[in-house]
């Protein structure tokens, strides 16, 4: 007895189908956007900036706490983890990361003071870089320093009015006040950091979609913090201790790099793609923030059925 043969199956035709959802793919927005994101590593440099941020957070918080009581309850840790929107419970087993002051006094040399100033130092040159990868600018080099030393002053200022303010209101009015104000200004602030931190080599208004993403996620993960980071630090304090608050503080930190960094590709991309450029430009057509065109370009080519360009008009008729 023989079994019936199986259908054929069009494989050729199948192939053609899954080539053309492809093509379609990479010539969309989102194909765009993942080819730009390996272009630039966004993954890397989010990485580079995780790991940095948290050798600066720890040392300085070593650092800080042989001067300050943070591991109290009363300390200077715990009352600006609560203003930031941590709970009490996750705001306690962050602090038993520095069980006294003595203790940590003790343990503190200059060699880690020093150490907490030079990655002071790092972090925001490391994203001047990562900026200058995006927008495909050479290095600033070390003439650029005082630009991300002017940043870090900026960046503590927010975290100081962001902490001073937060406490003020609770519930509906919080999250009404945060979306109204906050949004707002952390989109001021990310304006701001890439035309700092690019020394002003692109203009303020292509800067700006990657802005208005950029201050939406860090409000996105504001409300994030009262949704997920101060449950991931009690669970994972409970199972591995204080070493489960560092996991949480590195996924937290590898979130704000992804942030900071995928809003400029983002930015980059819909300027690039002139999308935000048409919706911007000049009533004649002309964007007044794109770069002069060089002397040697060639000229843009004429209409159909024009005379050439020098050529005098043709003669008209005799009467």
């Amino acid at each position: 007895m023989t079994l019936p043969a199986p259908p054929p199956t069009d494989a050729p035709g199948t192939r053609e189908r899954l080539r053309r959802t492809r093509e379609r793919f990479e010539a969309s927005t989102a194909g765009r956007l993942q080819r730009r994101i390996v272009e630039v590593q966004l993954t890397k440099q989010a990485l580079i900036l995780a790991a940095l941020a948290l050798m600066l957070v720890i040392p300085a918080l070593v650092t800080l706490a042989a001067v300050l009581p943070l591991g109290t309850d009363d300390g200077a840790l715990g009352g600006f983890a609560l203003r930031l929107g941590l709970t009490p419970e996750a705001t306690h087993d962050l602090q038993q990361l520095f069980p006294s002051r003595t203790t940590v006094r003790n343990a503190s040399t200059w060699i880690g003071a020093l150490l907490t100033v030079i990655l002071t130092v790092r972090w925001p040159m490391a994203l001047q870089r990562a900026y200058e990868i995006v927008w495909g600018l050479p290095f600033g080099g070390l003439r650029s320093l005082g630009r991300p030393l002017l940043w870090l002053a900026g960046a503590a200022a927010l975290v100081a009015v962001a902490a001073l303010a937060d406490p003020l209101l609770s519930g509906v009015a919080w999250l009404v006040a945060l979306l109204a104000l906050g949004t707002p200004l952390a989109i001021g602030w990310g304006w701001w950091t890439q035309y700092l931190l690019l020394g002003g080599r692109i203009a303020w208004r292509p800067l700006l979609p990657g802005a208005v993403v950029i201050g939406v996620g860090l409000v996105g993960l504001r409300i994030g913090a009262d949704v997920v980071l101060s449950p991931a630090i009690t669970l994972h304090y409970r199972e591995y201790g204080p070493l489960g608050i560092v996991f949480v503080m590195l996924s937290w930190f590898v979130a704000f790099s992804v942030v900071l960094l995928g809003g400029a590709v983002v930015g980059h991309l819909l300027v690039g793609s002139g999308a935000f450029t048409r919706a911007a430009s000049a009533p004649d057509g002309t964007d007044p923030d794109a770069p002069p065109r060089a002397s040697n370009a060639p000229p843009d080519p004429a209409p159909a059925g024009s005379p050439p360009s020098g050529s005098s008009p043709a003669p008209g008729p005799a009467r």
